[in-house]
């Protein structure tokens, strides 16, 4: 192809991804003179009211029911479907699907569509909650696999290719593997040559990719999990993609999957009223990074690497980075996960966490107990990176200690036994006990740190004094422990006559 080919496909593809289908016809609605007689109640915000001072008229006309002019998400007709289509052009996928209850549904449904009750499905120990209700909703088999756990930084990275590979020579079974990636904590594994050596087996590949929404849009050499060969992935579009909260994207590349089925999993799952909002965000959303991504990313990497040098000239803090991934953990690194160990300052994670938010009016994304961690976006400007900066060498000034906080506890030490499978666990008969008294019990229970939602123990596993020293550690650093017993410091086990 010479180079005036090129240019007239950049422009076609411009052209194309440059229209906003279902936005568009939004607007149009939203600005029509129509007396309703539908849902929703509010009558596209006929009365004043607190919710409608807040909002604004236009967004009360745009929340509307489906309808002929705007097609219906369960059947896409006309303009969910050609903005659906636009989407999967965009990340260089066969079919998209818009999700209205966020990447959660996405992932329970890529389980439900490869895994049969019984199933063995791959899966790593560090997968978010919506892993292990699929589980449970599936009645698949997990196998799990242990990530890659960083002491220094008190996290854990992707699952390696060798435990990959050992899994799928000791369980010729298994119908699917399900991968993270990135991470929550932004490492990637080798997602290509997992891709591969899953697909000589043929074994489907599914891909958790809630924290990746930007990554084909990123222009070093990071991968996106549809270009490495992934069959199905969901992606969070609300967390980096700059759409609303709760709308995500899933994304179906090859033929291991078909299409129909997906649909009919998603239209079992989802609700019958999608909300436009939130599905003509993902539209404009899609636009945006498709059509000015890559030059936003490329102009955001040089401040994010000046960022990283001053945080860390001087000071006792270490920022997570590309090398340091590749050299200890052999996987690669997304720079827009703002990953900083505090613990040689004498502040635990959670403590740096309160300080910034209290103290600074900066809200971080997350904290464990070595580390903070900022999710930097396209929206993200050099103020808003400085502003976090000056915090953290203020902090380092005002209130830094000449200590160093260590934990055995910070990272899981060892894997739990899978007694039941999650779903057999689920519906087992169950009681409610004082947590200090679990130990060498069942876990009917997920007790789970939240943010980023990753378990201690699942429905199913032994519960283990690491599990109940990992809780006590967390509730004493502030972390935030979520846990389904009605009553404080209590698990739900199964009956031991069960």
């Amino acid at each position: 192809m010479n180079d005036m080919q090129v240019l007239a496909t950049e422009r076609k593809t411009f052209e194309e991804q440059d229209k906003m289908p279902l936005f568009e016809a939004l607007i149009q609605y939203a600005q029509q003179d129509v007396t309703p007689f539908d849902v929703p109640g509010h009558k596209m915000g006929a009365q004043i009211n607190p919710l409608k001072i807040a909002l604004g008229e236009m967004t009360m006309r745009m929340d509307v029911n489906s309808m002929k002019e705007l097609d219906l998400l369960s059947h896409p007709q006309s303009v969910i479907k050609e903005a659906q289509q636009l989407a999967a052009e965009a990340f260089g996928a066969d079919h998209s699907y818009f999700l209205v209850n966020g990447t959660t549904i996405g992932i329970l449904a890529m389980i439900m569509a490869t895994c049969k009750p019984g199933d063995t499905l791959l899966v790593p120990r560090n997968g978010h909650r919506s892993v292990m209700d699929g589980l449970i909703i599936s009645g698949a088999k997990p196998v799990f696999i242990q990530p890659e756990v960083d002491h220094h930084f008190g996290i854990t990275h992707g699952i390696s290719v060798e435990n990959v590979k050992n899994a799928l020579h000791e369980h010729p079974e298994a119908k699917a593997l399900l991968m993270t990636y990135p991470t929550y904590f932004g490492s990637m594994s080798d997602l290509q040559e997992i891709c591969r050596i899953a697909h000589e087996r043929d074994v489907t590949v599914i891909v958790d990719g809630a924290h990746g929404a930007h990554l084909r849009f990123m222009s070093d050499d990071i991968i996106d999990p549809i270009a490495a060969g992934a069959d199905a992935v969901t992606i969070s579009m609300h967390k980096t993609g700059g759409s609303l909260t709760q709308s995500s994207l899933l994304l179906l590349k090859n033929d291991k999957i078909a299409p129909e089925h997906i649909q009919k999993v998603l239209n079992m799952l989802q609700t019958t009223s999608a909300n436009y909002l939130l599905m003509s965000s993902l539209d404009v959303a899609r636009r945006e990074l498709s059509l000015y991504g890559e030059e936003r990313f490329a102009d955001l990497k040089p401040i994010i690497d000046e960022a990283v040098r001053e945080i860390e000239t001087g000071s006792r803090y270490e920022v997570l980075t590309t090398q340091y991934v590749q050299t200890h953990f052999n996987q690669s690194y997304d720079w827009t996960k703002l990953v900083i160990r505090v613990n040689d300052l004498g502040l635990t994670g959670f403590e740096m966490y309160s300080i910034l938010k209290e103290k600074y009016g900066i809200q971080m994304e997350l904290a464990e107990g070595y580390v903070v961690m900022a999710v930097i976006t396209s929206a993200d400007t050099k103020y808003s990176i400085d502003k976090l900066v000056f915090a953290l060498k203020d902090i380092e000034k005002r209130i830094g200690k000449n200590t160093t906080i260590r934990s055995t506890y910070v990272t899981a030490n060892k894997a739990n036994e899978l007694v039941l499978s999650p779903r057999e666990a689920f519906y087992a008969e169950h009681e409610s006990i004082a947590i200090e008294d679990a130990v060498g019990r069942i876990s009917a229970d997920s007790l789970m740190i939240y943010p980023p939602g990753i378990p201690l123990v699942i429905p199913g596993e032994l519960i283990s004094q690491d599990v109940l020293q990992q809780y006590d550690y967390y509730c004493q650093t502030l972390g935030n422990v979520l846990i389904e017993a009605k009553e404080a410091n209590h698990i739900t086990v199964i009956k031991e006559e069960a």
